[in-house]
C-alpha cells in the first residue's frame, strides 16, 4: 500500500538573472529557504554553478538515499553516460534525472561515457527533457516548485503569462495495485497550461521512443524494464478539463461546495499492455484565476492546489496536485 502524499507548494522563487547559472543559484536559494519549514521534505546536497555541465543535486531532508539531479549542459561533453544518456545532450537543455538510491552529494561522471554518477546509480531513471535556458529561465520567469516526500516537481514560468515549463522526479508513477514506481518527466518546450486541454497538451503519445537526451516531453521510468516512455493515454475533449469554473463546469458544484479530480492515466509502447500507470496525486481539475489556486475540505488545510503562478488569469487547464489517493 503507497503512503499517500501531502504536497508542499513553494511559491515563486526570486530571480537573479537569465543565465544557467542564475538558475542554479536562485533554486538553491529558494529550496534552502524552506529548509526550517517541516511541511517540505526536499534540500540542496549540491550543485555546480562554475561551469559546463551545470547542476544541482537535491536529496531528502537528512541525507536518506534518493537524489534528484537538474544538470545542464552549455557545450557538448566529451562522452555521453549511459546511466543517464541514450544519446549526446542537446546544449543549453534543461534535464532532470531521478536517482532511486543515489547517496552522493555531488554528481561525478557527466562528462565520461559511464561511471557512477550519485554514488549508487542502481535504478536510476534516465534524463527527462525540459526547456532550453532561453525558454526556461528568460526574461521574468521564476522557479517554484511542489514538494512531497517522495518526489518534487519543478515549475518555471513569467506570472504575468500562462506559460509554464515542469520538470519532475520521483516515486510519482502508480499502478492499479498501488504499487510506486520512480519517474523523470519534464514537458520540453510545452507548457502545462494547455495540461487539460485537447490539443497541444505535453505528453502526446509517439509511436517511436523518444532517447534520453533529446529534446521531446516523456515520462520516463523503469516499469516493466529498464528505460521506457509513457505518455498521456487520453486527451480531454472539448473543454471539460479546460472549462472556467461556472455553471457550465463539470467539475465543480459550487451550490454544493463541491470539486472533482481526475487522473492521468498513461499508455506505453509495449503492444496489448494497456494502461497500467498513472501519475501519483497529480490530476486534471477545475479552471481557475488565481495563482496557485487551493481547494480545502475543512479549515485550512489544503487539499488540491494548481501547479500555477499566473497572475493574468486564465489558468484553465493546468494541472492540479492533490492531497490525495485518486
Amino acid at each position: 500500500m503507497s503512503a499517500t502524499l501531502a504536497w508542499a507548494s513553494s511559491g515563486n522563487g526570486a530571480k537573479t538573472g537569465t543565465a544557467i547559472a542564475n538558475f542554479i543559484d536562485d533554486l538553491d536559494t529558494l529550496i534552502t529557504s524552506k529548509s526550517g519549514d517541516a511541511s517540505f521534505s526536499w534540500q540542496t546536497a549540491g550543485k555546480n554553478n562554475a561551469g559546463t555541465p551545470y547542476w544541482i543535486v537535491l536529496s531528502r531532508k537528512g541525507g536518506a538515499a534518493g537524489r534528484i539531479l537538474i544538470v545542464c549542459w552549455t557545450s557538448a561533453p566529451a562522452a555521453n553516460n549511459a546511466a543517464i544518456l541514450d544519446t549526446a545532450p542537446t546544449t543549453n537543455q534543461i534535464y532532470i534525472a531521478w536517482f532511486p538510491a543515489g547517496t552522493a552529494n555531488t554528481a561525478s561522471n557527466l562528462t565520461a561515457a559511464s561511471g557512477t554518477i550519485l554514488g549508487n546509480d542502481s535504478g536510476c531513471v534516465k534524463v527527462a527533457s525540459g526547456p532550453t535556458v532561453a525558454a526556461g529561465y528568460g526574461a521574468n520567469v521564476v522557479p517554484f516548485y511542489f514538494d512531497s516526500t517522495e518526489g518534487f516537481v519543478l515549475g518555471l514560468a513569467n506570472p504575468a503569462v500562462t506559460t509554464c515549463f515542469m520538470l519532475g522526479a520521483g516515486d510519482l508513477l502508480i499502478d492499479a495495485s498501488d504499487v510506486v514506481y520512480g519517474t523523470s518527466f519534464a514537458t520540453a518546450a510545452l507548457s502545462v497550461s494547455s495540461w487539460g486541454s485537447a490539443a497541444g497538451a505535453p505528453f502526446l503519445w509517439t509511436q517511436t521512443a523518444t532517447p534520453a537526451g533529446g529534446v521531446a516531453a516523456t515520462i520516463n521510468t523503469n516499469y516493466g524494464a529498464a528505460n521506457r516512455r509513457y505518455y498521456v493515454a487520453w486527451q480531454p475533449s472539448g473543454v471539460w478539463a479546460a472549462q472556467a469554473v461556472g455553471v457550465n463546469d463539470i467539475l465543480t458544484n459550487n451550490a454544493l461546495n463541491q470539486t472533482w479530480f481526475v487522473p492521468v492515466q498513461l499508455l506505453g509502447q509495449v503492444k496489448g499492455e494497456g494502461f497500467v500507470l498513472k501519475l501519483r496525486q497529480i490530476a486534471y481539475g477545475p479552471g481557475t484565476t488565481g495563482a496557485f489556486n487551493g481547494y480545502n475540505t475543512t479549515g485550512p488545510v489544503v487539499a488540491a492546489r494548481q501547479f500555477c503562478n499566473a497572475t493574468a488569469g486564465n489558468n484553465v487547464g493546468a494541472p492540479w496536485f492533490v492531497n490525495f489517493k485518486i
